[in-house]
């Protein structure tokens, strides 16, 4: 004899299933591989260092000025200087104070 509860209203009609949940799977002492995290550790630690490393190379760029952002920061600046200089232009020129 099947003892399965009966399923009251709407509950009949739609079946619910959490697509997030994941079954756990049980190991055996002897399936267990002790190696493994070592392993992960070295990975991540040769990701972190290859960040690290695409950092500083950009770093070098964009102090050379080869990268997109500094060409664009280059541009600002060089915009403002000419602000500033022709303020300063326009300060020497005021009638008056010679």
């Amino acid at each position: 004899m099947c003892l399965q509860r009966k399923r009251a209203g709407v509950e009949s009609l739609i079946d619910i299933k959490n697509s997030n949940r994941v079954a756990q799977k049980s190991m055996k002492m002897t399936e267990i591989d002790l190696d493994e995290p070592k392993q992960l550790a070295v990975v991540m630690n040769q990701e972190e260092i290859e960040k690290q490393k695409a950092k500083e190379r950009y770093m070098k760029m964009h102090l050379a000025g080869k990268t997109e952002q500094a060409k664009a920061d280059l541009a600002r600046l060089a915009i403002i200087k000419r602000r500033w200089s022709k303020k300063k232009e326009k300060g020497k020129m005021k009638p008056g104070k010679h």
